[in-house]
């Protein structure tokens, strides 16, 4: 039996200083190159193009689009950083709430997502308030991901669909409400269709 299929296979560009707008500090970093190769028995063979570039922090492991290394104007990257940090929010929860139930599991997994990619801490007790505004809301998914998602790169984009992955399976089933709502994702973030359910098959091939 012959495996064939298709990976995408990090590499370093550069490296050097910047100031990570989630750290809040100036720290290393590692100027990213994402390569599609063409792999037999999962041995990547044949370079199929270039998937995208971003910077990862070497501190936090944030990644963000390559121009953040030259962006020195504070301003605009506190304005990104509440936009992005309100999107996480937002479409977890929205997630969390896809299929009409809050699940435990799910809630720890959105509280989880929330404090490690957000520039600032949420308690329980604040979760359960935004819950409550969020349900209130009648905004759909796109409300807030539409505006940090043309500045996101090739691996931002794929990490959102991840995190919401994450939260959707964490009660132990995939809703169709859910499956609905990742894909909606990812036409937001000008993803093509394939590309979600192709990060949706590696995902549930990983948990097996």
């Amino acid at each position: 039996m012959i495996i064939f299929g298709t990976r995408g296979v990090r590499s370093t560009k550069a490296t050097g200083m910047f100031d990570c707008p989630q750290c809040e500090d100036n720290r290393g970093y590692r100027h990213r190159k994402v390569t599609q190769f063409f792999t037999l028995y999962f041995i990547p063979l044949i370079p199929l193009g270039n998937k995208g570039e971003y910077v990862e922090c070497d501190h936090c492991k944030g990644t963000f689009i390559t121009k953040v290394i030259n962006n020195t104007a504070s301003a605009d990257k506190e304005a990104f950083m509440a936009m992005y940090e309100q999107a996480i929010r937002h479409v977890m929860v929205k997630i969390m709430l896809a299929d009409g139930v809050i699940d435990s599991n799910e809630r720890t997994m959105v509280l989880r997502i929330i404090n490690k990619y957000g520039h600032n801490d949420m308690s329980s007790f604040q979760l359960d308030d935004y819950i409550k505004e969020v349900q209130a809301d009648s905004s759909d998914i796109s409300t807030y991901l539409k505006n940090v998602g043309p500045s996101l790169n090739e691996h931002g984009k794929e990490l959102l669909i991840k995190c919401a992955l994450d939260v959707a399976y964490s009660d132990g089933h995939f809703d169709d409400s859910e499956r609905i709502m990742i894909l909606e994702m990812g036409k937001v973030m000008e993803m093509s269709s394939a590309h979600v359910k192709g990060i949706m098959a590696e995902f549930v091939e990983q948990l097996n």
